[in-house]
């Protein structure tokens, strides 16, 4: 039989709520393609408009910001990962 062990609340309220938020950012991205997928249906050149206007978007923001998300992002599964071998987290 299974034990289900209850996880201790964070007390930081940003803590709380890091995760999730980029899981709903990265969903908001994928159930875009719904919509998007419908508009190249009925209007193809509405739906190239669109994704030309979010590459120009992607495209505009600076190289450095890909860099810190990416080594935040990073740096922080490998402090977990490393919390979690040294049995300080769970």
């Amino acid at each position: 039989m299974a034990v289900i062990k209850r996880r201790r609340p964070a007390r930081d309220v940003w803590t709380l709520r890091a995760r999730p938020a980029f899981l709903y950012v990265m969903y908001g991205l994928l159930l875009w393609s719904v919509p998007l997928g419908l508009i190249g249906g009925v209007r193809p050149d509405v739906a190239q408009a669109i994704i030309a206007a979010t590459q120009a978007y992607f495209n505009a923001l600076p190289e450095p910001l890909y860099a810190l998300f990416g080594t935040g992002y990073l740096g922080y599964t490998a402090a977990r990962t490393w919390g979690k071998a040294k049995g300080v987290e769970r």
